[in-house]
């Protein structure tokens, strides 16, 4: 099929808003999920402020617990934007590697992991934009980012797993194994100790129920748009699985502008 199809396809408005409703609904499941998760763990934070003594740890303790639904629902955020970063540059190394290298093919070959490499450093400052302008995220400190990134690498190891699986698709051997290797680096480098490996799995730990939330999410949000033929396996998997995320970022910027979710916090939490 032609470029102009797909493009003629995707710029239906008809069917992508239909599709963006669709994911917005499903968003504000996957909202609802974590602000009652938050309303229960928030109530758990404060008997434990009734317990503590010391003036100081205690003002800290209830700074935390005020802030702790806003911090669930931005590592959520980052996470969905962490992803959509990476599988775009994945997209891009996919479509120089499948249609636009047929001239410089030892070229490629030659270097296309150093290409990855650069494809994925760039990845960060996507994501670092995302976070930043794109969506501000106010509550997150740089070491639940980190954590969330990792889980975030985590998800994209399922994603690849699930395309060369279901769908038979080998090409994607290499850069499972380049991200399996990414995701176990960052728990076991050079001089890396016993509390940092101890103090990154629990920070993993933590995240799971996120990491899990967002697999649903966007499962659901791919086979939605597989069934009714938004997204077509003709174009590369991966491409239509980014199309899914990058309509999932959308939801987040109409859901983070319309300031509802801060006000739904303040009653619900």
């Amino acid at each position: 099929m032609s470029n102009s199809f797909y493009i003629s396809h995707y710029f239906n408005f008809a069917h992508a808003g239909e599709y963006l409703l669709v994911v917005l609904l499903a968003l504000a499941v996957v909202m609802t999920i974590i602000i009652l998760a938050a309303r229960k763990q928030k109530k758990t934070l404060e008997k434990e402020l009734e317990e503590e003594q010391d003036e100081r740890r205690y003002r800290k303790k209830e700074k935390k617990a005020q802030a702790h639904p806003y911090v669930m629902i931005e590592s959520f955020y980052e996470m969905v934007f962490s992803s959509t970063s990476v599988l775009l540059f994945l997209s891009l190394y996919y479509l120089l590697d499948a249609y636009y290298v047929a001239k410089v093919t030892e070229f490629w070959q030659q270097y296309q992991d150093v290409f990855l490499l650069v494809f994925i450093c760039l990845s960060v400052f996507v994501t670092s934009w995302a976070d930043t302008i794109f969506v501000r995220l106010r509550h997150l400190e740089s070491e639940q980012k980190a954590a969330v990134r990792l889980c975030s690498s985590l998800y994209i190891v399922l994603i690849l797993l699930y395309i060369r699986f279901i769908y038979q698709d080998t090409n994607y051997n290499s850069l499972i194994l380049y991200f399996v290797t990414l995701a176990i680096g960052r728990f076991v480098f050079f001089d890396f100790t016993v509390e940092e490996f101890r103090r990154m799995r629990m920070s993993v730990a933590r995240n799971l129920p996120l990491l899990l939330l967002m697999c649903a999410f966007s499962g659901f949000i791919c086979w939605y748009g597989f069934r009714v033929d938004f997204l077509l396996t003709s174009n590369g998997v991966i491409i239509s699985v980014l199309i899914a995320h990058l309509f999932m970022d959308i939801a987040l910027f109409v859901l983070s502008k319309t300031g509802i979710l801060h006000i739904i916090v303040k009653k619900a939490v």
